[in-house]
């Protein structure tokens, strides 16, 4: 499914997810309550003009994308700071696991650092 065949819950809930923001975060940063976060998430109300801006804002994004679904207004500085966002969900994940999920992802993560460090030589 395209971004254009998407609802606007749709490209919001997929931002949020992408990015790593809880909803209480984003309603915060937004300036909105969760109950009204709530509202665009989960019935498909469209925020007003000045709410939509904010939101698109903290999501570093655009209006456009996040009401219409048009890529072609994405700023381009928001494929440049990808590898924050990636950064960003694996830190949600870490914050996730348990002490000995944290031990065995660890480990992992530095067996995959000294394979790709033994390939860069």
């Amino acid at each position: 499914m395209s971004d254009v065949e998407k609802s606007f819950k749709e490209r919001l809930t997929e931002e949020l997810n992408y990015q790593g923001l809880s909803n209480k975060e984003f309603a915060q940063k937004v300036g909105i309550n969760i109950g009204t976060l709530g509202m665009y998430l989960y019935r498909g109300s469209i925020p007003a003009a000045d709410v939509a801006v904010k939101m698109a804002q903290v999501l570093n994004t655009t209006v456009e994308y996040l009401v219409l679904g048009t890529d072609k207004n994405v700023p381009v500085s928001k494929t440049n700071t990808k590898s924050e966002w990636q950064k960003k969900e694996i830190n949600t994940i870490l914050n996730a696991l348990s002490p000995a999920q944290l031990t065995a992802f660890l480990e992992i993560a530095r067996a995959y650092k000294r394979g790709v460090e033994s390939e860069e030589v």
